[in-house]
């Protein structure tokens, strides 16, 4: 039997509300969403999907704007401004696909965004510049979210799961960029007292 789409907007609307993180970001091949027999979005969800995915790179300008406006570019190299810009295009784009075809985060994107909580710790950058970073990401996709809902005249049911999913989403990158960075810490302590325990 096909599900239809307002199964499946219901699922995504209850599994965020649970205590477990989710959006694009979680939503992998063992979700609820992407393990069901055959995906069937509703055409609104395709709609605004398909106009996200049109402005990404606009969303990615503006959101670097906000950054730099908010002093966040300063307190960070180039290199790792650049890693943050790649994390906030591949999310996006992720959110934008969800929207499209149900389909979630792979491992390889998942581990992208780890990589780079691990380079913030080890170049002494601040967990604070990626809490930061992510709350403009998710402002900047809001205020794009919002227009397109507006403009295509999506209604409530779609325009509440796609703001969930962009909040969601934020919530959960950041989540794992800190385990990342904490993880990253950890084992860099661990290095500095075997390093001294040679010497002595």
């Amino acid at each position: 039997m096909t599900l239809g789409p307002a199964y499946y907007l219901r699922v995504a609307a209850t599994e965020m509300r649970g205590t477990v993180a989710v959006g694009a970001l979680a939503w992998g091949h063992g979700s609820a969403i992407s393990s069901a027999p055959a995906f069937c979005a509703d055409p609104a969800s395709v709609r605004l999907g398909q106009a996200l995915a049109l402005r990404v790179s606009e969303v990615t300008r503006s959101t670097a704007s906000a950054a730099v406006a908010a002093g966040l570019t300063e307190l960070s190299s180039p290199r790792f401004a650049q890693q943050i810009r790649d994390v906030h295009i591949l999310t996006s784009r992720a959110i934008a696909r969800f929207l499209i075809s149900g389909q979630g985060t792979t491992e390889t994107e998942r581990n992208f965004i780890t990589r780079v909580g691990m380079f913030a710790a080890r170049h002494g950058l601040s967990l604070a510049i990626l809490s930061r970073s992510y709350v403009v990401w998710r402002d900047a996709n809001l205020r794009v979210v919002n227009e397109e809902i507006n403009r295509l005249g999506i209604g409530q049911t779609v325009s509440n799961v796609a703001r969930k999913i962009i909040r969601s989403s934020a919530d959960t990158g950041l989540r794992r960029m800190a385990r990342a960075y904490e993880y990253q810490l950890r084992v860099a302590a661990r290095e500095e007292n075997s390093l001294e325990a040679s010497v002595h």
